[in-house]
């Protein structure tokens, strides 16, 4: 039997994951956070930022083509294309398999955490050698409000934003509040769209509650957007589609130069199909 090390991911009090790793291979404190990459026997390296699982090898590529190809389906013609957060490579590795995306940027708060990517999950983070790739390590809120009318599409790949909802208090991320939501509204072309990662709907149902009713009044298209997410809390996660100008319908097809592995056409579908516990945290 293979020696191994216990990592835990405490969900909640009640609730919690871990991983038997076979190795330690980094561990490491940046300016931000605490930040491990372990070996697995089973699912390959996984990511822990402060102890909480970002992803793993054998599953990543779930919640990254969800990520991406939901909302460049509902634009005509991306060519460029904002990255927040995302900082592990996963998300834009999908963006550089569309030959006609011109520009795309990725706006990461924690550099170390794109270079211990680069490093030792050179498949996930792949992406970030194309040239049409430029990285900015900083404030991903400051770029967008520095960047008016640029974007076809802003992905929000960031931790998630209900947790503070869910202990009781008003959500407090920078990346929910009002003035992030003008930058984004602004920073979008006609016809853009944002997808931003929000957290379980199982786990933060009072922190979704909370962000779909601000949402919904505020921008001329919202939808929720489920996706199975393995080794996430519950296993199913909720990200957001926004627009002001798109009718979010996953309609368009860009041809891509590699294919994918779980993300087509009907799983889009499957995913703007809301269970009624989740329809319930909307307004009426």
């Amino acid at each position: 039997m293979t020696d191994t090390t216990r990592f835990y991911d405490r969900c909640d009090a009640s609730f919690g994951l871990y991983f038997d790793a076979t190795e330690l291979l980094h561990h490491s404190t940046s300016d931000w956070q605490d930040i491990k990459i372990l070996d697995t026997e089973l699912h390959g390296r996984v990511m822990l930022l402060d102890n909480v699982t970002m992803l793993t090898q054998s599953t990543h590529h779930v919640y990254h083509e969800h990520m991406i190809h939901i909302p460049l389906a509902c634009v005509e013609a991306p060519r460029h294309v904002l990255v927040i957060g995302g900082g592990d490579g996963g998300s834009v590795s999908e963006l550089v398999k569309y030959p006609n995306i011109e520009r795309i940027v990725l706006a990461e708060l924690d550099g170390d955490v794109v270079d211990v990517s680069r490093k030792l999950l050179p498949d996930v983070a792949a992406g970030l050698d194309d040239p049409r790739v430029e990285i900015r390590i900083g404030d991903g809120a400051a770029l967008l409000a520095a960047t008016p009318g640029r974007w076809d599409a802003v992905i929000i790949d960031s931790t998630d934003i209900c947790a503070e909802a869910h202990e009781g208090d008003d959500i407090a991320s920078p990346l929910a509040t009002d003035a992030f939501y003008d930058s984004l509204k602004a920073g979008l072309k006609p016809g853009g769209v944002a997808m931003q990662m929000m957290g379980s709907p199982t786990f933060y149902r009072e922190g979704m509650r909370q962000l779909f009713h601000r949402l919904t009044p505020m921008w001329p298209a919202f939808k929720p957007v489920l996706m199975p997410c393995p080794f996430y809390i519950s296993g199913d996660w909720c990200a957001g589609l926004l627009s002001e100008t798109a009718d979010l319908t996953p309609r368009f097809h860009h041809g891509l130069s590699a294919p994918l592995k779980y993300y087509n056409g009907d799983v889009a579908v499957g995913a703007l199909a809301l269970p009624n516990e989740v329809r319930s945290l909307l307004p009426a």
